[in-house]
């Protein structure tokens, strides 16, 4: 994977994925949700005219990053050969749907993980070009355990009330830092000396 604009492309993907899903189950019809890569300030802007999240909506919020303690250790020890410095990371993901009736986002969200669900992992052409990949890179978009205090501490950060949210998770998104050059082999030479007689 390349450098910082990796996670942003992640986001991009999960949108992109999710709006080609929506666009074959409900080819026609003005009923048909648009999936959208939001943030606290977009759900404070909901109903209003400038408004980012139009409903019928399904929004993508990436509430936390965190490393990938599992991956990182292979990572480091690689970056000490070859002297490129990896971070491996996690983005969690909520997603919830936005509608006039309950009935309709509980319909949105069950399509959405229809969707995801049946896409398996995102590679080759599923990840936005921006992201620089490699070829064979692959992130994964699981479905993620978050505890209910958790989920309403996530919200307590937020103006906006508490929503229906369906917690997902992709890994790994892999951060690749700048080479810096791997020390050579140190050797150590002995010269012998001797004092001159007076």
């Amino acid at each position: 994977m390349a450098g910082y604009r990796a996670l942003a492309a992640v986001g991009r993907s999960v949108v992109t994925l999710l709006n080609a899903g929506f666009r074959a189950e409900i080819p026609d019809g003005p009923r048909r949700p648009e999936a959208v890569l939001a943030g606290p300030v977009d759900f404070d802007r909901v109903g209003t005219t400038d408004a980012l999240i139009r409903r019928p909506a399904v929004t993508v919020y990436c509430y936390r990053l965190s490393v990938d303690h599992d991956t990182r250790p292979a990572w480091a020890a690689l970056a000490a050969q070859d002297g490129l410095p990896r971070l491996p990371l996690r983005m969690h993901l909520l997603l919830a749907a936005w509608d006039e009736v309950v009935e309709s986002e509980l319909e949105w969200l069950g399509l959405a993980v229809r969707i995801l669900e049946s896409a398996g992992p995102l590679t080759g052409p599923l990840l936005d070009p921006t992201g620089g990949w490699l070829p064979g890179d692959t992130v994964q978009i699981v479905p993620d355990e978050l505890a209910m205090d958790s989920m309403s501490e996530a919200f307590q950060a937020m103006t906006t009330d508490y929503r229906l949210s369906l917690p997902y998770l992709a890994r790994v998104v892999r951060i690749d830092g700048r080479r810096f050059p791997v020390p050579g082999e140190v050797t150590t030479v002995a010269v012998a000396t001797s004092e001159l007689p007076r």
